[in-house]
């Protein structure tokens, strides 16, 4: 008998994980129990990319290939028992995502498992777990206050070429009194590109007094961000109640702690402001939070639903102000880095690259104008611009992309119906490294963005940008 029920139950249970749960929803790899697809790698691929290759990346954008050859450009992978939808297809990306954008904008990264963390309790805040008019209320807000700043503009900009002036001052100095004559560029990338998020939010740079507080900070969130992109991590994003369980629940903890760690700086520095600033009539604000605050003092006489007036409740600050920094200093850090990298490696595109600017700066010269390179050159500088979207293509920093999820029931290609809440992905990677698109996906190629007069020219599929 009591063989009978474990047979009937393993009956029950391949019945449910390998044909009822997976009914109505696009194709894909068949997903384990529990794990899902999380170990549906190539074995032998896997082998070889990792010991030969050393390049992980490569290897998910290959697995993702194979899969969209052997299923579709629309198939469905499973992350422990929550279907992912991935959409590998640039027309269909560009259809779903743009032209029927509405439907596929809700958010699905992080917002479940943000909620248990103990610093953000009820919070609804934050820019990437926003949806609907909430959304479009803060991102307008954002965009507003950000063109109030300057961002875009010759004031900031001029504020952007000091500070580049000190972080290059200060590569020649340690370059000068350090015996190997190596230097951890990144370093100095991190902390630039973070003064540059710290001063638009909170007013401030990260001068020589607080640059081990920016760098506790950095050091807190690439952890969170590790331990995100781990296997408990993902699987704890899109199943958040096996905290509960060992190894996930030390995962839990160690994202719980870091997320309190950078919500007490956070709200620190706005209690702070709040005790000292008194606005006058005429006084303008000087950075987002500013903004932030004299938007919520607006909000509480203004004649706004509450709904609205709750977007700028004081206690959405802190996850507002995390999203912006984390977004922000992780992606523009990065993908200099990687620009860098790529130049060190190719001394063909760096010296064709030193070219294009020696000359235009010996131009500005000779016409009377500073040597400084501005926004105004942008175009003046077409294999520079290449040499950028070459990067943002190679680079790709996010192999899988965040998941959005449908706000109503959808249909895709007249097949697949999904419903309202299903987490999709446009798996933008299956693009930018598909060879029929762009030739020798895994070679870092800057000529592939100009036309046969040097120029740059619009490549569509260019997407993330």
């Amino acid at each position: 008998m009591f063989l009978f029920l474990i047979l009937l139950f393993l009956i029950i249970l391949s019945f449910w994980n390998f044909i009822w749960k997976r009914r109505n929803l696009p194709p894909g790899p068949t997903p384990l129990p529990i794990f899902g697809n999380a170990f549906a790698m190539d074995r032998l691929k896997y082998l070889i990319i990792i010991l030969i290759l050393r390049d992980l990346c490569r290897l998910i954008y290959e697995q993702f290939q194979i899969w969209a050859k052997e299923f579709g450009p629309v198939y469905t992978i499973w992350m422990g028992e929550v279907p992912i939808v991935m959409v590998t297809d640039y027309e269909l990306i560009r259809d779903l995502f743009v032209k029927e954008g509405d439907i596929y904008a809700g958010r699905h990264f992080l917002v479940d498992l943000f909620q248990e963390f103990r610093a953000a309790k009820n919070l609804k805040g934050g820019v990437t777990r926003m949806e609907g008019e909430q959304w479009k209320t803060i991102r307008r807000f954002g965009l507003q206050s950000m063109r109030n700043l300057g961002v875009g503009k010759n004031e900031l900009e001029n504020k952007l070429i000091k500070d580049l002036e000190n972080f290059i001052e200060k590569l020649k100095g340690e370059l000068k009194t350090n015996i190997t004559g190596e230097i951890n560029l990144q370093k100095y990338i991190d902390r630039i590109v973070g003064s540059t998020i710290n001063r638009l939010l909170f007013g401030y740079a990260f001068e020589d007094e607080q640059i081990n507080e920016f760098y506790e900070l950095k050091n807190i969130m690439d952890n969170e961000l590790e331990l995100l992109s781990s296997i408990t991590g993902r699987m704890l994003l899109s199943m958040p109640r096996l905290r509960y369980l060992p190894v996930f629940s030390k995962t839990f903890k160690l994202l719980d702690d870091n997320i309190e760690k950078v919500f007490n700086y956070i709200n620190r520095i706005v209690y702070e402001r709040i005790n000292k600033m008194k606005f006058g009539e005429n006084e303008e604000p000087k950075d987002l939070l500013d903004y932030f605050l004299k938007q919520s003092e607006e909000a509480k006489n203004a004649n706004w639903s509450e709904e609205k007036k709750e977007n700028f409740d004081l206690k959405n600050l802190a996850p507002f102000s995390f999203d912006l920094f984390i977004a922000g200093q992780e992606t523009t850090a990065k993908t200099l880095g990687f620009l860098v990298l790529y130049l060190l490696l190719d001394q063909r595109v760096q010296k064709k690259l030193h070219k294009e600017l020696d000359n235009l700066r010996e131009e500005k010269i000779i016409n009377g104008f500073d040597a400084y390179f501005t926004m105004t050159d942008r175009t003046k500088l077409p294999y520079l611009n290449a040499v950028i979207n070459e990067t943002q293509r190679s680079a790709n920093l996010l192999p899988i992309n965040l998941a959005h999820r449908t706000m109503s029931d959808a249909n895709i290609l007249n097949k697949f119906n999904l419903k309202k809440g299903t987490p999709i992905v446009p798996q933008i990677c299956c693009v930018l490294f598909d060879e029929k698109i762009f030739p020798r996906p895994y070679r870092f190629e800057p000529e592939r963005f100009l036309d046969d007069q040097g120029m740059l020219k619009r490549v569509e599929q260019l997407l993330g940008r």
